[in-house]
């Protein structure tokens, strides 16, 4: 597979090109045409434009026109981002700035929802419904987030239930999939208290037929919750009870041989999961006037029925978690804006083998104290800096095949210092250094081929400048930003499939820019556009366990060197009481990637176009028609040698797709 430079360096030049275009174009006007965001992703409410790090925010809408209703696809709107489905959606890979998610139960990326860390099995998931906003943190994320927040953190919002009555229906039909939502919200006691539930269905056809005729690569996830919210009206009280309930069965861990891709028919080989998930959360929170004290509960538990490539290796995981923290509630006459807390985790996981008889478990315990300070030193500039202390303790045992009974622990600082200039109102320069840490313990992965069981921390050290611009009409907004970090001990998966397990390869080096532009040049025409480059290698591979083998220069798997993503969209208002059509186009193109260190499995670069037309008949109903995929572009997302006979087998992407979408409010 070769690197096609020219063709990447063209792309580059043509988004930026459109999006440079659509801004010297704007029509200025008094009014706002897009509206100033605040994130709480920094657990305080801040407008992310002054904030000195990258941070990229998708609204609902947006994401409803690129048919988007999972976490994994998020990178269509996301630069410098890809997310892939690695066997399964229970093994996310998230590869923000090239920091991909090596370690097949600890992605490199958390998401949050409301609050709540999601469970490693349900992070490239359906969204919620009822959605508010989801926010991206770029780089490595230690000081507030702790643990496997390298790459970044996405941060989920929904709308909380309140004293409004609201029924909702979303439902779309497609030539590969149906799905639906249903939203109710209920005030129960006037001006106190309120309930929300909402069911969710989705069902993705199979995709692919196997040698002996059957129909597999099919998935059904169902999933349900109710939320019960006491906030009395003048309290200072907020608290929030959600429950919920999923299941996931699907055949989607199904492999093509390389020879096969094109016909999509895959290996006779028995590959099918059931995912049953629980969790509850508790969401309280007390305003003191001058700051606001919140404690976040969360329970979930996972029980993963799976067999894959014809082994039967089921597994359990159980995770409870605490966060206690005060924040400064905004107001421009504090000199300190501050979040300072604790945090605490428990993880209990089991994992089986029958064949082998082998049973592994694993206990976690995970302990932190957080401080994050924004000094407004003047009011042009802000100083950011922020310290967390992170100590873990894990216990192994194992029997069967392999006999394994072991504890070990670990801490560690993670600083952060951050500073913001703003030249004028329209433009803020920043400069950060971050820190990220991830735990080291022993391998979840217990066979009898494993050279080692145990493996060291992995710490990551960010630089990052970066500038911003939002002009005063409210018609352009865009950031750019360089990076360079250094990830020392890297933690990856090692050895044959399947029986690889996790182990420290060395010194990984990542740097790279990345582009947003948001711009609407009249009210009726919108243009959003993101580009990243990144270059990720092994500066230094060092794998003890592996002598003579050195892949020192080559790329770390799922790190593409170019991402870049445009969507465009024009309002055309109706006559009488017809409301607008919207119609859009969207681009979304990733260079060449790797799956494996070796840098010889892997899959082109290749472009996704988006098409659709929505009608906003009023503000309570709306119907679209859209095509993914348009050229129907072939791709794989996963890859890995098999050995003999099969050799190199594959996953491949979902090709063109074509629906409708209905969402009814009432």
């Amino acid at each position: 597979m070769k690197h096609k430079l020219l063709r990447d360096v063209s792309l580059l030049a043509l988004v930026t090109g459109l999006s440079l275009q659509g801004a010297s174009a704007q029509d200025y006007s008094d009014s706002t045409l897009l509206e100033r965001l605040t994130i709480t992703a920094t657990k305080r409410n801040q407008d992310y434009f002054a904030l000195p790090a990258t941070i990229d925010i998708a609204q609902p809408d947006a994401l409803e026109r690129r048919n988007i209703d999972n976490v994994a696809d998020l990178d269509r709107v996301f630069p410098d981002v890809n997310i892939r489905t690695r066997s399964g959606r229970t093994y996310a890979n998230f590869t923000i700035r090239g920091q991909a998610s090596l370690d097949f139960y600890n992605p490199s990326t958390q998401v949050y929802i409301d609050g709540l860390p999601q469970d490693s099995f349900n992070l490239a998931r359906a969204l919620p419904g009822n959605l508010d906003s989801v926010e991206l943190l770029y780089g490595p994320q230690g000081t507030l987030y702790g643990r496997g927040a390298i790459g970044g953190v996405i941060n989920i919002t929904t709308r909380k239930p309140d004293d409004e009555f609201r029924f909702g229906l979303d439902g779309a039909i497609t030539t590969k999939s149906a799905r639906s939502s249903l939203h109710v919200n209920l005030p129960l006691i006037d001006g106190a208290l309120f309930a929300d539930a909402t069911f969710s269905a989705l069902r993705d056809k199979d995709s692919y037929t196997t040698m002996t005729g059957e129909d597999v690569g099919g998935t059904d996830d169902v999933h349900g919750q109710v939320r019960l919210r006491y906030a009395p009206e003048g309290s200072p009280f907020d608290v929030m009870l959600t429950a919920g309930r999923g299941r996931v069965t699907s055949t989607e861990e199904y492999f093509i041989m390389e020879s096969m891709l094109k016909d999509r028919i895959a290996l006779p080989v028995p590959s099918s999961y059931d995912l049953d998930t629980w969790n509850l959360g508790l969401n309280a929170s007390y305003d003191l006037g001058f700051a606001t004290l919140t404690a976040l509960t969360g329970y979930q538990d996972s029980t993963l029925d799976r067999t894959i490539f014809g082994s039967y290796t089921p597994e359990w995981q159980s995770t409870f978690s605490q966060e206690l923290r005060i924040a400064s509630n905004p107001d421009e006459g504090n000199p300190i804006d501050y979040v300072i807390g604790g945090y605490y985790q428990n993880l209990d996981f089991t994992r089986k083998v029958p064949v082998a008889g082998q049973v592994s478990n694993q206990k976690i315990n995970s302990y932190a104290l957080f401080a994050d300070l924004a000094w407004h030193a003047t009011d042009r500039l802000d100083i950011s800096p922020g310290l967390r202390f992170d100590h873990e303790k894990a216990t192994a045992t194992a029997t069967g095949g392999v006999t394994l009974d072991g504890e070990n622990s670990f801490s560690a600082l993670s600083p952060k210092l951050g500073a913001s200039y703003r030249l004028s109102d329209e433009w803020l320069v920043y400069g950060l250094f971050s820190t990220g840490f991830k735990a080291g313990g022993f391998t979840r992965n217990v066979t009898p081929a494993n050279i080692a069981f145990t493996y060291d921390p992995q710490n990551t050290y960010n630089g990052e400048v970066g500038v911003k611009y939002r002009n005063d009409a409210g018609t352009l907004e865009a950031q750019l930003s360089a990076y360079y970090n250094v990830t020392r001990d890297y933690q990856m998966f090692v050895g044959v499939q399947p029986v690889q397990y996790l182990q420290n390869v060395g010194e990984v080096t990542s740097k790279g820019v990345d582009l947003k532009v948001r711009a609407m040049p009249t009210d009726r025409f919108g243009i959003t556009a993101g580009i990243g480059y990144n270059h990720t290698r092994f500066t230094k591979y060092d794998n003890p366990f592996t002598p003579g083998i050195d892949y020192t220069g080559n790329r770390v798997p799922y790190a593409p060197e170019l991402t870049a993503n445009l969507l465009v969209d024009y309002r055309f208002d109706l006559a009488g009481d017809y409301g607008a059509l919207i119609p859009y186009a969207a681009v979304s193109y990733v260079s060449d990637i790797y799956f494996d260190e070796t840098n010889t499995i892997g899959q082109d670069g290749y472009a996704l176009v988006d098409l659709g037309m929505k009608w906003e008949v009023n503000e309570k109903v709306a119907a679209e028609a859209f095509v993914t995929n348009l050229f129907d572009k072939a791709y794989t997302t996963y890859g890995f040698n098999a050995g003999s006979p099969y050799g190199n087998v594959y996953q491949v992407g979902q090709g063109r797709t074509i629906g409708g979408r209905i969402n009814l409010t009432f």
